[in-house]
């Protein structure tokens, strides 16, 4: 016997023939995807109206298909989702999009169910620090559900959506824009590929490019440097005091320092095993410690020397502190280093810069710099370590020096 494809244009004379399996069969009507045929074992034929609402499946039965006629039960889903459609209360709508005339257009699959079935089965399995949400997740629910939620994906057009990334570009900055087009793409090409419902043959964001950022080459200069720590010891704080001490002296990424656990520290040996899962290529790491980080952490666990972590926090489901922006930016306006340009004022991983840029304009090498900061690649330790224009100027002085001089 011929196998029916769950998929296939609905006639009268092919609904008819569609001979009962051992289990019950759902097939979909290849010219009105709502439109559902349900074939029991003992070869009951239903329509039905099967469509989602706020992401939740939603069905209602038409009746057997031995009574009702297949233009009926077009018919009544059409009347159905309309109906639905009337209901929906949305936040946003599209003033330039092209009002649609059927409803045959229409799929019953919002964006917000599009990114559902991407974070359900894909997203929030991906690993992040500590129990933290996921970057994308974050962005979603904050920038994209409000504005494109609720719409119809068959709604969207690639013109107008093109348009409403351009916005959020000029209303907020390049990597909110970038992390937007990310997700986008990425849940569209998921349902593209393992969602068989998806009513789409294209993905709608796939022409969105992301937007190039202010490269920057912040890094606190030695005075800048007495200031931030002049104004951390005045401020005392029981926590972020030592935590930003720390980013500055071990030129560590925060989130690693505020997960930084006792056992992996040695403080007789002066050195901190970050372990695989805490880094971006998933390799454990044998860090240095400096005489002032050793400094530091000594003080700390002959303070705390039963806790598992070196910033425990019992307020935090992850166990250890979280947040500080607040504290940050009281700490950089006292110590003049806030500015009202973001792309010029001081950010903590900033930190991390300076670790590095401190070294290279002392003569170290950039593999032992690309060792000090974790990385695998020194490409990557490139792009924190600033070229000191002092010793640049002498290296050329020194390469034209046996020119003779030709004029005064």
């Amino acid at each position: 016997m011929k196998t029916v494809p769950s998929t296939f244009a609905f006639t009268e004379k092919r609904v008819l023939s569609v001979a009962a399996q051992i289990n019950t069969r759902r097939y979909s009507d290849q010219n009105l995807a709502n439109l559902k045929l349900v074939v029991t074992p003992k070869g009951t034929k239903t329509f039905y109206a099967m469509f989602k609402v706020s992401g939740q499946a939603r069905s209602v039965k038409i009746g057997s298909a031995a009574e009702v006629s297949l233009s009926q039960a077009r018919a009544r889903v059409i009347e159905i989702i309309n109906s639905e459609k009337e209901k929906r209360k949305r936040t946003f709508r599209p003033p330039d999009l092209v009002q649609l005339e059927t409803l045959e257009r229409l799929s019953g699959f919002t964006v917000n169910d599009a990114y559902c079935a991407y974070y359900d089965n894909h997203l929030k399995h991906r690993k992040t620090t500590g129990n933290r949400q996921h970057a994308l997740h974050h962005t979603f629910k904050k920038y994209l559900e409000p504005i494109l939620g609720k719409l119809d994906v068959k709604e969207l057009n690639r013109k107008w959506l093109a348009k409403c990334l351009k916005n959020i570009y000029l209303e907020k900055d390049y990597s909110i824009h970038n992390k937007c087009v990310s997700v986008l793409k990425a849940m569209f090409n998921y349902c593209l590929v393992y969602e068989s419902d998806y009513p789409l043959e294209f993905n709608p964001a796939s022409l969105l490019k992301k937007e190039t950022g202010v490269v920057r080459s912040r890094y606190l200069s030695m005075q800048e440097i007495v200031n931030l720590l002049q104004e951390l010891n005045d401020l005392n704080h029981p926590t972020f005091t030592d935590l930003f001490k720390l980013a500055l002296f071990t030129g560590a990424r925060i989130g690693n320092i505020k997960a930084m656990r006792w056992d992996e520290i040695d403080l007789n040996n002066a050195s901190w095993v970050l372990p695989a899962i805490k880094t971006k290529t998933n390799k454990t790491y044998h860090l240095p410690l400096s005489s002032q980080a050793l400094e530091i952490l000594k003080k700390r666990y002959q303070e705390t020397p039963n806790s598992v972590y070196v910033f425990a926090s019992e307020r935090s489901a992850t166990g250890h502190v979280m947040g500080g922006e607040m504290v940050w930016k009281k700490v950089i306006i006292k110590a003049g280093l806030y500015s009202n340009n973001k792309n010029f004022r001081i950010r903590k991983h900033d930190l991390r810069r300076t670790f590095a840029t401190l070294q290279a304009l002392k003569g170290v090498d950039i593999n032992t710099i690309s060792k000090t900061l974790g990385h695998t690649d020194i490409k990557h330790t490139q792009v924190y370590a600033q070229i000191d224009t002092a010793k640049s100027k002498a290296a050329i002085d020194l390469a034209f020096s046996d020119l003779p001089i030709l004029c005064k």
